[in-house]
């Protein structure tokens, strides 16, 4: 019996991780550009992350030659995003504290921008501006959470019932 912990061809771990490094990847890209502050810049993320989970629950399914059921290649899609969204959350913590914060920064001042606009009194968030940002950040990661669980969940369900599957029930009697 091996007692080793090795991890197969078909990892839910390395597809995770590779899903989490191109995400991250594109953000970094965003930031350097400066296109994340375009608005349709996170839905390209997000676009990419949900065809990545529907790819890595679709590749399985083509590695397990097809004869695994419904619930496994389910399971193994919301495993692999899973993984790529936790290590997302940290990166994306990370960044808006310390690679980024001028991200940060630049998206209080549009939110002070349009309280104007809307002639809604600000006159207390500058000496609040630490507070603020921290709130805002605080939303944006569990934002970021809830969305992409729900939509790597949805790439990899949408996988899982789409792939062509081999797969026999066999009866004992």
């Amino acid at each position: 019996m091996d007692l080793s912990m090795e991890v197969s061809y078909t990892s839910h771990i390395k597809k995770g991780i590779i899903i989490a490094v191109l995400m991250m990847l594109l953000n970094v890209i965003g930031q350097i550009t400066e296109l994340i502050y375009i608005p349709w810049y996170g839905f390209l993320i997000l676009s990419v992350f949900i065809i990545a989970a529907f790819g890595s629950t679709w590749l399985f399914n083509h590695q397990t030659k097809g004869f695994e059921v419904f619930s496994v290649i389910l399971s193994h899609g919301f495993k692999t995003v899973a993984v790529a969204i936790a290590l997302f959350f940290v990166y994306h913590f990370i960044a808006m504290h310390y690679l980024f914060p001028n991200y940060v920064t630049h998206q209080i001042g549009l939110l002070q921008e349009e309280a104007k606009q809307h002639s809604e009194a600000v006159t207390h968030l500058p000496a609040d501006l630490n507070r603020a940002k921290q709130i805002w950040m605080n939303t944006q990661l569990a934002g970021t959470l809830i969305l992409f669980l729900l939509a790597g969940g949805a790439g990899a369900l949408l996988a899982a019932v789409a792939v062509p599957k081999k797969y026999q029930q066999t009866t004992t009697e």
